[in-house]
């Protein structure tokens, strides 16, 4: 699949205008060395932390293989955990969501797609998953589908206010359309 400049910016102007917010239920925060306001919680899971920080970091280089790689890795594990006995947890979601990101940003569409709906079952309001699931709706040319997912990817969204003025702005374009 080709995508033509619009998209390209589009999808560009998605990706690196929307910092990303991490947090576990434990709500203990420290510091992402990200952007102010970045966070990820701590909750006895240092390896997966280190994870999810270092596929985000494969990510924000677009280094979108690689992430899928660690993403898989992620998912893997709380599959074993699942059988075990464990449950679903936090990092089952982000996890999935990386992996749709960095599929999306080797224009895998269909797997990248199903990461996405894999997340949102987990966690139907996460704000980045409707965000990520938004992106690829409107790659393929389903703007009622990504403004409806852009428009609720606002609504679960953070107060964080370049947060919310990135989704405005992403919910003016697929309106455009």
């Amino acid at each position: 699949m080709l995508l033509n400049f619009s998209k390209i910016s589009f999808i560009a102007t998605v990706f690196l205008s929307l910092s990303i917010m991490i947090t576990t239920p434990a709500q203990a925060q420290t510091s992402t060395g990200r952007a102010v306001g970045d966070t990820i919680g701590v909750n006895n899971n240092n390896d997966n932390i280190k994870t999810l920080r270092r596929i985000r970091e494969y990510i924000d280089k677009g280094e979108f293989e690689s992430a899928e790689r660690r993403a898989k890795r992620v998912i893997r594990a709380e599959n074993r955990g699942i059988r075990s006995g464990l449950g679903k947890s936090y990092f089952f979601k982000e996890a999935h969501n990386s992996l749709c990101v960095s599929l999306t940003g080797q224009v895998n569409i269909e797997e990248a797609m199903q990461a996405c709906n894999q997340s949102l079952e987990h966690s139907p309001k996460h704000w980045e998953s409707l965000k990520s699931r938004a992106i690829l709706y409107y790659m393929t040319k389903d703007f009622p589908k990504s403004l409806e997912d852009f428009t609720s990817a606002l609504k679960n969204a953070p107060n964080n206010e370049a947060i919310r003025a990135a989704l405005s702005q992403n919910i003016s374009v697929v309106k455009s359309k």
